[in-house]
This record gives structure tokens, sequence and C-alpha cells, in this order.
């Protein structure tokens, strides 16, 4: 059970990814407004799903230090990728890394759990 918790949260990480990559680089809103609904929510929804999931099965408590900041990292990623699609000139190089920087330290908090 634990495998296939860990094989869906690497496919909702590679999906939020995905979304998030994409609603910085698609030039028209809409279809950077796509990539955000419909890859970059779902996918982390299905990540944290997944995640807590995991915690549980492996008896890894959620207060943990490496989590706590996996989450507020992977929360303010989606925050800023939903406020970079929220209106047109919003797509900046700062939007860009405010939103891609998160998840990077994200996958490695949760890799190498310090």
């Amino acid at each position: 059970m634990a495998e296939l918790l860990l094989v869906c949260k690497l496919l909702g990480v590679v999906t939020l990814f995905a979304g998030t990559i994409g609603s910085v680089v698609a030039r028209d809103l809409a279809d950077r407004r796509r990539f955000a609904y419909t890859l970059a929510g779902p996918g982390f929804g299905v990540t944290w799903a997944c995640g807590f999931g995991l915690a549980a099965r492996k008896e890894v408590s959620l207060t943990s230090t490496f989590i706590l900041l996996a989450m507020v990292l992977s929360l303010t990623s989606l925050q800023v990728v939903l406020y970079g699609v929220g209106k047109e000139g919003r797509r900046t190089p700062l939007v860009a890394l405010l939103a891609i920087a998160p998840l990077v330290v994200t996958v490695g908090l949760m890799v190498m759990k310090p």
C-alpha cells in the first residue's frame, strides 16, 4: 500500500510541477489559467492527500519540521501560481521564481527528510 501511495504522490508532484511551469511559461492568459486550474491545483491536492496517507502509513508525525516546512512552501507556491494567473500582467520573472523555487525545495525536503 505504501508503494502505491508513493507512486501516486510522485504522479501528483509531476502534475503539480507541470501545471506550475505551464502557468508561468504559456503566453496566453487562458492557457496559463488552464495549466494552473487543471494541473497545478489537482496535482497539489493529490500530492497532499498521498503525503498524508504516507505519513500515517509510515507513522511519521505531521508536525515534523520537514513536513511542516514542505507544506508551507508548497502552499505558498500554489498561491503564487494562482496570483500569477489571476490577472493579465502578473507573469513576471519574480512570480515564476516564487512559484517554482519553493517546489524544488519541497521536493528536496521530501526526498532527504532532514
